[in-house]
């Protein structure tokens, strides 16, 4: 563990030599929000509509931050990569969320393994691991706009909203999650530049958004398993208030995870109403 990089986040310096296509073509630097991902869709969506397609909002800060199915993300200030990527898809390339859980996670492992010594692992539905250890998280949630007219807007926002542990040590974390999260400050024997793992990430989800060229469901879905250990482990997920225990054989990017159920069929499960047991 060689320390963090001075620099601290600026709108200047996120943007500089970043060349992306798509994400990336706004970036956002606010201080304190309540959540990114509120943000996004609540202020930025609502004043920008279409255009606001590839907006990434930074803070150093959230008072509300969200997990999936309404779980509290805690960070301490200016400790993390706290982030939401905004897009907009047209009806005629929309894609489930399962696809935008995968892409995003894929995104974030490519980012940290460039910008760092680090080989962390995606555990699904939306978590990056580290010897066994949570790195960061995932919330990706798809939202139509309130028609202002009769007239329907064809489309949707899709927000991807991405927390990394950076800067923090054994004592930031809550007592009852302590020996279960790590951070890159922990991990690493790397300074951790927080500006390079935010650019290393924005390329690799520009990439997954399709900026440079359709993404095929069987090239994400390759490019997911070859970065998760979860092909072939036992498991229970809990939806629908039921839990369900079984083998995971395959991830898809419409469906979501394939589980095989100890009864001998195969069920599939969606990833933003799903949980891991």
């Amino acid at each position: 563990m060689a320390g963090s990089q001075a620099r601290q986040l600026s709108v200047e310096l996120l943007a500089d030599g970043l060349k992306t296509r798509r994400v990336g073509r706004r970036i956002l630097l606010l201080p304190q929000v309540d959540s990114t991902n509120t943000y996004a869709l609540e202020t930025v969506a609502t004043s920008g509509g279409a255009a606001a397609d590839g907006t990434v909002i930074f803070t150093e800060h959230q008072t509300a931050g969200r997990g999936r199915l309404g779980r509290p993300w805690h960070s301490p200030i200016g400790a993390s990569l706290l982030m939401t990527a905004l897009l907009w898809e047209n009806d005629d390339n929309e894609r489930a969320s399962s696809y935008w859980c995968m892409a995003a996670a894929v995104a974030v492992v490519r980012g940290i393994e460039a910008a760092t010594d680090l080989d962390p692992m995606i555990r699904w539905p939306n978590d990056v691991y580290l010897d066994d250890r949570k790195l960061a998280g995932i919330l990706v949630e798809v939202r139509r706009p309130i028609p202002i007219d009769e007239e329907k807007t064809p489309g949707a926002f899709v927000a991807i909203g991405i927390g990394v542990n950076c800067l923090q040590h054994p004592g930031h974390f809550p007592e009852d999650i302590r020996g279960q999260a790590t951070s890159l400050e922990m991990a690493s024997a790397l300074a951790v530049d927080r500006v390079a793992i935010a650019q290393a990430i924005m390329r690799a989800l520009d990439d997954v958004s399709g900026a440079s060229g359709p993404i095929s469901d069987a090239r994400l879905a390759a490019a997911w398993t070859e970065r998760s250990g979860d092909i072939g482990a036992a498991t229970t997920l809990v939806s629908g208030g039921q839990q369900f225990g079984g083998r995971i054989v395959d991830v898809h990017p419409q469906y979501g995870l394939v589980l095989q159920l100890e009864t001998g069929a195969r069920k599939h499960f969606d990833p933003a109403t799903t949980s891991r047991l």
